[in-house]
């Protein structure tokens, strides 16, 4: 009773209440004491004015208004606790321990419940369930003691646009109309299928991933991690390579067998093993999360969202394809700002926007507004069915959030596409 007590004496202050009260577990306190934390919730919502609860307004109120058949016996059990509650303070720097240790007490009683349950027989994936469990004893343990306000100095936010730092593409056309890539971003890059899209994936990120130590510090332990379940990873691998050294398979083969390879492909990246290929088939979008959160990223790349199995729920309960797609990109975003990372999404574009160098926004394959609503900015990959253009493609942007002042929204511009070498280039490089 002790911890309650000194829980009750914290929260009999208004401030620390409506700051603190909804985070409270009143399945593991006692019943008196979840009566009267709601009644400090009823009395201050009566009492605007009142920003401390005294021991006799309290106690008139509470036994003539709030609980009038109370017993007098009662009553004295009730003023004994009250007493020592209202009339006495309790340390501040208590508050922080003694929230965690109720949640860690709610949380206990709910993975107990959670096991009886399965123990029952009923349907529950228990895995998931318990890492749902853990989520939200993490989430209201940092979260709900401390209030989240974004402290950082203005002068600070703005050094990384006064230095333009971040992540930079190969392609100068999209320096050009958009600032780097920095945490939270998330970025769709969609095409139609076998035009180019890993291919662009991997010419930009071996390029990104050699500015992790400028942007990120050295010996940051981040990594360019890439989600994979479309084909097999190892193709993936050799692509990288092939992007990495400007390298056509005969290439990589000779620099093999004579030994070089790896180092060449360390030095052009970083270190050998900052891009990870992950296959990731069949993967649940909390398996992936997994994944972010034992390998720390600087760049993550999603191809695709849309094949990702999805635990969540769509908004409003919404059960058609483009409801689903929405809930599953804003997912993608989510991951994005929590683990401060850009994110790359890949999506296809529908058949309207086949053959066209430039796509429009509602083209997005099973989407005509959800997938563009959680995106930071869309570039599309556009390619035109004429043989004679078999070696361009079309880079436009059709949203655009980290437009550059003064640039415009896309910059509309053909490039070379090195299959071959792996990597898509502006015209000046092939000249």
């Amino acid at each position: 009773m002790s911890i309650e007590v000194t829980l009750l004496q914290l929260l009999k202050y208004r401030e620390r209440y409506e700051r603190l009260a909804k985070a409270v577990p009143t399945a593991a306190l006692e019943s008196k004491s979840v009566v009267i934390l709601g009644d400090y919730g009823k009395f201050f919502t009566e009492f605007p004015d009142q920003q401390r609860i005294e021991l006799e307004p309290f106690m008139l109120w509470f036994g003539t208004f709030a609980h009038p058949s109370l017993t007098q016996e009662q009553l004295a059990l009730y003023r004994a606790l009250l007493g020592r509650v209202l009339n006495e303070d309790c340390d501040p720097s208590l508050e922080v321990g003694i929230m965690e240790r109720l949640v860690a007490a709610e949380t206990a009683n709910r993975v107990t419940s959670l096991i009886e349950k399965y123990n029952n027989g009923d349907e529950i994936d228990l895995y998931v369930t318990l890492r749902d469990e853990i989520e939200r004893f993490e989430q209201n343990t940092n979260r709900k003691v401390r209030v989240p306000w974004v402290s950082e100095d203005i002068d600070s936010i703005l050094l990384d646009d006064k230095d333009d730092r971040g992540l930079h593409w190969r392609l100068d056309c999209l320096n050009t109309v958009m600032r780097p890539l920095r945490g939270g971003d998330f970025i769709v890059l969609a095409g139609r299928p076998d035009k180019g899209k890993t291919t662009e994936i991997s010419s930009e990120i071996t390029y990104m991933a050699e500015q992790f130590d400028a942007y990120y510090g050295l010996n940051s332990g981040r990594h360019v991690l890439w989600m994979n379940n479309e084909g097999p990873g190892k193709r993936i691998v050799q692509r990288t390579y092939q992007s990495a050294l400007n390298a056509t398979m005969a290439d990589l083969i000779r620099m093999s067998n004579n030994g070089t390879l790896k180092d060449r492909y360390a030095d052009a990246v970083g270190g050998v093993d900052r891009i990870r290929i992950m296959d990731v088939h069949d993967f649940w979008n909390y398996e992936v999360e997994d994944i972010m959160r034992r390998c720390p990223p600087g760049l993550v790349v999603m191809d695709m969202v849309d094949n990702i199995k999805f635990g969540g729920q769509a908004l409003n309960g919404g059960q058609r394809t483009d409801q689903l797609l929405e809930a599953q990109y804003q997912w993608a975003r989510l991951m994005a700002v929590k683990y401060d990372t850009p994110i790359i999404a890949t999506s296809q574009i529908s058949a309207d926007g086949d053959g066209m160098q430039f796509p429009t926004l509602p083209m997005l394959k099973d989407s005509k507004t959800g997938k563009q609503g959680a995106a930071d900015a869309i570039i599309t990959l556009g390619a035109v069915n004429d043989p004679f253009y078999a070696s361009s493609r079309w880079i436009g942007m059709t949203k655009n959030k980290l437009r550059r002042q003064g640039a415009p929204q896309s910059p509309q511009a053909e490039v070379m596409f090195d299959g071959e070498r792996g990597r898509l280039l502006m015209p000046v490089e092939t000249a």
